[in-house]
């Protein structure tokens, strides 16, 4: 039986049903509970219930600070959640509400309680949301799983601890054991007296933590981490990179060991003046690190920080993140990067001494979100030790974020792309080295479930990786996961949930919780992981509200730091009365990681050069001699820069399903490289680009194409093993060398148009049908009602490309299209051959099959390849993007061109 099975037991209903039922009969919050009650536990939930209802005023905050000092641990429990609860949801918004000048005395109270008094409280919360408080059964049930979980824990110690610790360890474990036959018989001589109920199963909780801060990977001596206003901002992917994301507050700090109460000491002493803290990494040897830090001498700005809707006002007024390093002593300060547009944040170090980090310096515009967005895309770059050179580290026209180094020396990030894919699915663990070569997926980059895996890093001395699960409009907030990827790419058996009572704020959940069961949480939030071991993981935790009772933006605020293990132990470490905590690392010299060597480098070359050794692999129900070239393509990002802002490609709200917009972004095409008879191929690719692939046939067609891209580095050579979308394995050693190796790599032959120009419909397609088709299928009388002619629509587009999508003019009913596309909405799935593009199109059929098209339309070469090309292409109509903010005024219109 899983050692979590006695928690879940006790489970009954829902926490916001609890929250309704728990208030049946009571007074509304408008009305005064003094009084309400002779138990006092049973005000001090009202004054919670209150405060969750942002209903607590001062005289009922002074009341809560009254019973601080009650008698019942249960009473002094919950009118601390109230008081903290009062604070979080004062302070959700973009002002500062607290600290305040001239605090009130209720205030003044709340601050003064000890470290215990902290730990008690927190047990008081995990109590009251599992419901248990009120029935002394459900109180003996979970403790006797807090025995269950104390002897996992238990396990670990006696097998790696000191003589001192493994007779401390067995003390308590009798100690327990004693506390549940104290409960059982209480429970059956007097099972109305909850109060003792109560009392004895915070001590079994108290009597079991030595046991769970004994476990060997959790000898910390001492402990970094941030503090900072939680975020109170657009929680999305693509707005939560910016300096106003929270408010100014906090910094970074050393505790001593992991005891909440140790000396704590603050890092920066107001170096850098008023902000945040962005990200954080310690250096090997433990003596420095380096962090994003966001400057905020004004606050609050002119404009509305927390609906995202002015993010290109706000990039004007406030100055963006950088990036600094500082000696763990506050010592020897110093900056790295300074520019004056675009924030850099997230940093880690490298084993070579480098820093990645994330930033929008790539100058783009996400492409989610509403037309008046102006968020910024953040890929990953990296500066030298000393600062002295910024360099791009990947090019992605969607988002790069949360890297962290990794024990084998790559670094782990997330990426989020969505190319004609569904926009809120992929966002999936890559890794590339620190030079930017030999980028790829890691984990998850076909499962649309969860949506996101972010803030991984390594778990020392193991394969596995730890990260948080998330949704898309989320910040980097869900359920603490382990990842292996020896089970594969994209496979469910990959991931095991260690909070699986955590639920993603978005999206559903994959993967099965550790074998031990997990933590036996009641909702909530995890962020910012960190592995000590297999077993053990200091993390951040927000116990979350009703999402019924916020106004927007996450349910989690006032995160906390805590050891969490397998076996389903959480034991609190550090909490801020005001500010949330993040990031937790224990302060100490580490491995470092090993020094890369370069990816195979061509020495002299601006370009990189890319080998397949068999396209026929992993290319089902195709026979050997179809494919004879690659065609090289790349999906253009949207334009943002500092005076129009973002520079649409997809008019009116991005994620609406609209017409003619079947992909996320416009194409060009850079060439074709031919295939050899045994599948083998050669050839070149511009480094600093994101390109994609597709198999083509003799006729130029598509038979496979990649829904993904991949960037290469000046000088990179780098092979795969055939026609896939994820890598699994490296490219095997051939017996003999391909016939495409015979041979210097190819170059790609650009196409008749050229490889610097966007595909657009109206000066590639429309001409061939001007030329060859409107005879038959023109606007006055097209036969077959096909109206291949250049009528402008209602709509905007000629009519040609709307009849080519089953819309006819003079009727509402809708036909079947005559060209295949991938929907821009369609999941994250392995594209399978032919499944979209020219040979799944009508069009293309009848061109090829019908004897009267085939013997009356002769279309040259050219125009030929300018048609499957395009349709391969998902069929674009515009080469340009949306000028919002015209010199001269007016409405936005499409005059963006972008040129290669």
């Amino acid at each position: 039986m899983r050692r979590w099975t006695v928690a879940c037991c006790v489970v009954g209903l829902g926490f916001s049903a609890f929250i309704r039922l728990a208030g049946a009969g009571q007074p509304s919050a408008q009305s005064d509970v003094t009084g309400q009650a002779d138990d006092p536990v049973q005000r001090a939930e009202q004054l919670w219930r209150l405060a969750e209802q942002k209903a607590l005023s001062d005289d009922l905050a002074a009341e809560a600070a009254e019973l601080l000092d009650a008698d019942d641990p249960f009473a002094r429990g919950l009118a601390e959640w109230a008081l903290a609860t009062r604070v979080e949801l004062d302070n959700k918004g973009q002002d500062v509400r607290w600290p305040q000048a001239d605090p009130p005395a209720w205030r003044q109270r709340w601050l003064q309680l000890s470290p215990e008094a902290m730990i008690e409280a927190d047990y008081v919360r995990f109590a009251v949301l599992w419901e248990i408080h009120r029935d002394g059964q459900k109180l003996l049930d979970s403790a006797h799983a807090i025995v269950l979980r104390a002897h996992g824990a238990a396990d670990e110690a006696l097998r790696s601890g000191s003589d001192t610790t493994r007779t401390m360890v067995e003390r308590q474990l009798d100690q327990l054991d004693a506390i549940c036959r104290q409960l059982a018989e209480q429970v059956e001589r007097s099972p109305d007296d909850l109060p003792a109920h109560r009392r004895l199963w915070l001590c079994a909780r108290q009597a079991a933590r030595p046991i769970v801060m004994a476990n060997p990977a959790a000898d910390v001596r001492r402990l970094l981490f941030v503090k900072q206003y939680a975020a109170h901002t657009h929680r999305n992917i693509t707005g939560s990179q910016y300096p106003w994301v929270h408010k100014p507050g906090g910094g970074i700090y050393v505790q001593e060991g992991l005891e909440p109460g140790s000396p704590i000491r603050e890092v920066l002493q107001g170096q850098l003046g008023p902000g945040h803290v962005r990200g954080i990494d310690l250096w090997w040897d433990g003596t420095r690190m380096v962090f994003g830090y966001a400057r905020q001498a004004q606050w609050p700005p002119p404009f509305d920080t927390v609906s995202g809707n002015y993010a290109f006002e706000l990039r004007g007024h406030e100055e963006p993140i950088h990036l600094f390093e500082i000696g763990v002593d506050g010592s020897g300060l110093r900056q790295l990067t300074d520019h004056p547009f675009w924030s850099d944040l997230e940093p880690t170090y490298c084993a070579d001494g480098s820093i990645v980090f994330a930033s929008d310096r790539s100058g783009r515009s996400s492409e989610c979100g509403r037309f008046s967005a102006d968020h910024t895309v953040v890929n990953l770059y990296a500066v030298d030790a000393d600062g002295s050179r910024v360099r791009r580290v990947n090019d992605n026209k969607d988002i790069d974020r949360h890297p962290h180094s990794l024990d084998n020396g790559l670094i782990a990030y997330t990426r989020w792309e969505y190319q004609e894919r569904h926009f809120m699915q992929l966002h999936s663990i890559w890794a590339v080295r620190p030079n930017g070569a030999m980028a790829d997926a890691l984990f998850k980059q076909h499962l649309g479930a969860p949506f996101g895996l972010r803030d991984t890093r390594s778990v020392p001395n193991s394969p596995l990786l730890v990260s948080i699960a998330t949704g898309h409009h989320t910040f980097a907030y869900g359920p603490l996961v382990l990842v292996d990827p020896r089970h594969g790419i994209n496979t469910d058996e990959g991931l095991r949930i260690v909070t699986p009572h955590s639920k993603p704020e978005e999206g559903r959940m994959a993967g099965e919780p550790v074998d031990s069961g997990g933590v036996a949480d009641r909702g909530g939030l995890y962020h910012g992981p960190w592995a000590l071991s297999e077993t053990c993981f200091l993390v951040s935790f927000s116990h979350a509200r009703p999402p019924s009772n916020t106004s927007g933006g996450t349910n989690a605020s006032g995160f906390a730091v805590y050891l969490v293990d397998v076996h389903g132990n959480k034991e609190l470490v550090h909490r801020d009365l005001l500010l949330s905590c993040a990031f937790p690392m224990p302060l100490g010299p580490r491995r470092r990681p090993p020094i890369l060597p370069a990816s195979p480098v061509l020495a002299d070359r601006q370009d990189a050069v890319c080998y397949v050794a068999d396209v026929y692999r992993d290319m089902p129900g195709i026979p050997r001699g179809t494919i004879k070239y690659l065609r090289i393509a790349q999906r253009v990002g949207w334009p943002l820069d500092e005076k129009i802002g973002a520079m649409r490609y997809i008019p009116d709200n991005a994620w609406t399903r609209q017409f003619g917009y079947w992909s996320w972004a416009p194409v060009r095409v850079l060439g074709k490289v031919p295939v050899a008879e045994d599948g083998s191929a050669h050839f070149t690719v511009p480094a600093d680009e994101a390109v994609y692939f597709q198999a083509l046939d003799e006729n130029q067609m598509e038979v496979r194409r990649m829904r993904s891209h991949v960037t290469f580095q000046p000088g990179e050579l780098r092979g795969c093993v055939g026609c896939h979308q994820t890598q699994s394995q490296a490219p095997p050693i051939p017996r003999h060398l391909g016939l495409a190796f015979r041979r210097a790599p190819d170059t790609p032959e650009p196409p008749p148009w050229g490889a610097g120009r966007l595909l657009g419909y109206e000066w590639l397609v429309q001409p061939i049908f001007d030329r060859h088709c409107t005879t038959c299928h023109g606007h006055a009388d097209p036969e077959g009602g096909i109206d291949l002619s250049a009528t402008r629509a209602d709509d905007g587009f000629v009519q040609s490309f709307r009849t080519l999508f089953g819309r006819r003019e003079g009727t509402d009913k809708q036909f079947p299209p005559l060209v295949s596309v991938s929907n821009r909405f369609d999941d994250v799935q392995v594209t399978a051959p032919k499944q979209f593009g020219s040979h799944a199109s009508r069009l293309i059929a009848v061109l090829r099959n019908d004897p009267l098209h085939c013997k009356e339309v002769k279309l040259s070469p050219d125009q030929w390849r300018a048609l499957v090309t395009w349709i391969d292409a998902n069929a674009p109509y515009y080469d340009s993007f949306y000028n919002k903010r015209p010199k001269e005024g007016g409405p936005p219109r499409r005059d963006v061109y972008v040129q290669y």
